[in-house]
């Protein structure tokens, strides 16, 4: 019972619905998996937004810490400051 790499690391690609690639088709490389079609521009964009993202939700939360006196004055002085 040998088993050589080629034949141990094959494996059916999955899809659903008893749904397996057969031939050639643009959506799926030559091991039958769905193709990559990121560029550098959508990986960067994707970051950029998940670290404008967070520091949106932190910024209530961070208003919440400070009190209602304190929290609006802070966002009122910072508004000035981006201006």
């Amino acid at each position: 019972m040998c088993e050589n790499a080629a034949t141990k690391h094959r494996q059916a690609f999955k899809l659903g619905g008893g749904f397996t690639p057969q031939g050639p088709l643009k959506c799926f490389d030559y091991r039958g998996r769905l193709k990559r079609t990121g560029t550098v521009w959508t990986a960067s964009a994707r970051i950029i937004t998940a670290v404008i993202g967070s520091g949106v939700l932190s910024l209530a939360w961070a208003t919440a810490q400070l009190g209602w006196f304190a929290g609006p004055t802070v966002l009122f002085l910072f508004s000035f400051l981006t201006c």
